[in-house]
């Protein structure tokens, strides 16, 4: 790694939403119009089978966008908290009415996605969400139920059909651990819904309900 870019890691000069000046994660006007987003449902068209009704906070486009590449492909860790805080937004949405303790469930990155990644992302997001939900004073935690297992073939040669088959068949379920109250599962995207039906699927299995999904965005149009 260059000098250059280990000093736009520790201390990143433009804001991570439109490339302008900032002295932190984010300028001000990206900060102000991410805090007035509100979250809402979406659902892919078509939507996969057995896919739980799912939030998202905004589409995936404009300055959503690009904090998440810069978070997943620029290692722009100090976005973690500002990403885990958007995701509390959308729990809180998805579970108006909860009663009782809250389980995060995340879609698990590869392994080889987690040490390109320097660790979990979706996973460290949700740990920081629950956190955010706590100091709200809701029984919030994350179960890491879910193993990603090795792909074997590249998506984006795959039809939908292709792709809601090699989902089925990308999780296992770590341990036999069942949480009580109300399940989310956890992402930063959904595209065609079929990675979230999937690790819904290979729950119930194990005995436990996925009750909502939620995510940071959406590629297709919010119902």
């Amino acid at each position: 790694m260059l000098l250059t870019d280990l000093l736009d890691l520790v201390l990143p000069a433009t804001c991570a939403g439109c490339d302008e000046p900032a002295t932190g994660p984010l300028c001000g006007p990206c900060r102000a119009a991410l805090a007035a987003v509100r979250p809402g449902r979406t659902r892919p068209v078509p939507a996969p089978p057995g896919l739980p009704p799912v939030f998202a906070l905004a589409a995936y486009a404009g300055s959503l966008r690009r904090m998440l590449i810069q978070y997943k492909e620029r290692n722009r860790h100090e976005l973690t908290p500002v990403l885990g805080g958007l995701l509390a937004k959308v729990v809180a949405a998805a579970t108006p009415d909860l009663r009782g303790s809250l389980t995060l469930v995340p879609v698990p990155a590869t392994t080889a996605a987690a040490r390109r990644r320097y660790g979990d992302h979706i996973d460290r997001i949700a740990q920081h969400a629950a956190g955010a939900l706590r100091r709200r004073g809701v029984q919030a935690g994350v179960a890491g139920l879910l193993r990603a297992l090795p792909k074997r073939e590249d998506s984006a040669e795959l039809s939908a059909a292709e792709r809601a088959r090699a989902a089925g068949q990308a999780f296992a379920v770590r341990g036999r651990r069942v949480p009580v109250g109300t399940v989310v599962l956890v992402d930063d995207i959904i595209t065609t819904g079929s990675t979230l039906a999937a690790s819904t699927a290979r729950l119930a299995a194990a005995g436990v309900r996925v009750d909502r999904v939620a995510v940071l965005a959406a590629t297709q149009r919010q119902a």
